[in-house]
């Protein structure tokens, strides 16, 4: 049983076939090996020999609620998502192909109904679980619009306008609008062009000669305060960016509590959100209609981030057990508490047309793959399938769908230890 260990590429080594690799990774430019604080140490059975040509995870949940949620199994479309895994999923160690390699986890979010003046999302959210955003826009705050230069324009009220942005207008002594002086300059946040009746009605202001009056503006949804007696001057409107309170009801995907969270949405966004409904996506607005309703999907993405090898490793070369150990640093640092499970499937689905769950050879922890376990990580400690809730057994429900037997045994986890342990 050959052991492995991941090398610098700086360093040049050469191992004999079977001969254990003790060499650690030196890091920031160092030449000594660097030895983990604290590793995580795995181990997997399953009823029959690994098969190469199979895909194997231990998945993480790095979020830190302790458990209230965690990895679960893709058990069937049309969302298939990575093909493997969803829930409360960060890190995942794969086996495939002779190969062990550890990657952090990427949501992909699909607007699954526009609605309420949101048009589309784009990007990587900052949230870790997979599962149904509803969000429902509830109240308006439109933009101040502030007057400033001297001229016929005492002040302006915003009464519906929510592209922000920069209008100029000059007058006469008359109070009439003078000809080619009238613009609309969207704002870089939360700005707009101009509807066609927008700009038809700033088009026959800016044509010169109107008198300028309350509604003038009306077509934009502002009203003006008009100077009597009426004065020349050039006069900018400044129109702020609208916000909507919204309301983003969140059903994760499998096991969790359905949260609804108050935040704030941008109207006519284009840039990614630091807060409010998911933050880290770009969330792509218009004009916000209250009462409008949207939804967004979020679910791991069929592409994940490489961060490396394990620290340590096991071939299974022919055995029935895959065996290997993370620096507890490669899950990230503070870590308070980590929720584990162990998936196996035969293949990897994505097609949205194959929805029955009989279709899936997969298994994990658990009668149906859901009993995935916490562990907090400033307790060194060692859990075993004896110790979990549901002890792992042979012959899960989930091992049906085509393939033989052997392919079933395969995949099917029978027994399991961990151990978190300081090595320094």
């Amino acid at each position: 049983m050959a052991m492995k260990r991941a090398v610098c590429l700086a360093l040049i080594v050469l191992v004999t076939p079977g001969l254990v690799c003790l060499e650690g990774c030196a890091r920031g430019g160092e030449q000594a090996p660097i030895v983990p604080e604290v590793v995580l140490e795995v181990t997997v059975r399953f009823a029959r020999a690994v098969e190469d040509a199979f895909f194997y995870y231990a998945a993480f949940d790095t979020d830190g609620d302790f458990g209230a949620d965690g990895p679960l199994p893709v058990a069937a479309g049309p969302r298939w998502g990575n093909g493997w895994g969803t829930g409360s999923l960060t890190h995942f160690v794969e086996y495939h192909q002779g190969r062990y390699e550890l990657f952090r986890v990427n949501l992909t979010p699909d607007l699954n109904q526009a609605g309420g003046g949101i048009t589309a999302v784009a990007g990587v959210p900052d949230s870790t679980d997979a599962g149904t955003h509803t969000i429902t826009v509830d109240t308006l705050a439109l933009g101040a619009a502030t007057v400033a230069g001297g001229g016929t324009i005492d002040a302006a009220a915003n009464d519906s306008m929510q592209a922000a942005g920069l209008l100029a207008i000059a007058t006469n002594a008359a109070g009439d609008t003078v000809a080619g002086s009238v613009t609309f300059t969207p704002a870089a946040d939360g700005g707009r062009a101009l509807t066609a009746a927008e700009q038809a009605a700033l088009g026959d202001l800016n044509a010169g000669g109107v008198a300028l009056a309350a509604d003038s503006l009306a077509a934009l949804g502002l009203t003006l305060t008009v100077a009597s007696p009426p004065a020349a001057g050039a006069q900018t409107i400044t129109v702020a960016q609208t916000t909507a309170q919204v309301s983003d009801r969140f059903e994760p995907e499998g096991i969790g509590e359905t949260v609804t969270d108050q935040s704030t949405l941008p109207a006519n966004n284009t840039s990614q959100l630091a807060a409010g409904p998911i933050s880290g996506l770009t969330i792509t607005t218009g004009d916000l209609l209250p009462g409008g309703v949207a939804r967004v999907i979020l679910t791991p993405a069929a592409t994940a981030t490489a961060l490396g090898l394990p620290y340590e490793y096991v071939l299974p070369e022919g055995r029935d057990t895959l065996r290997f150990t993370l620096d507890l640093e490669q899950l990230g640092i503070s870590l308070s508490d980590l929720s584990i499970n162990f998936i196996s499937t035969t293949e990897l689905i994505f097609d949205p047309t194959v929805v029955n769950a009989d279709e899936n050879v997969y298994d994990a922890l658990g009668t149906f793959g859901n009993n995935y376990f916490t562990l907090q990580t400033n307790q060194f400690q060692t859990l075993t399938n004896q110790d979990a809730f549901v002890v792992e057994a042979a012959d899960d429900p989930t091992l049906v769908g085509p393939g033989s037997a052997a392919d079933r045994q395969s995949v099917d986890v029978v027994d399991w230890s961990v151990t978190l342990r300081r090595l320094r």
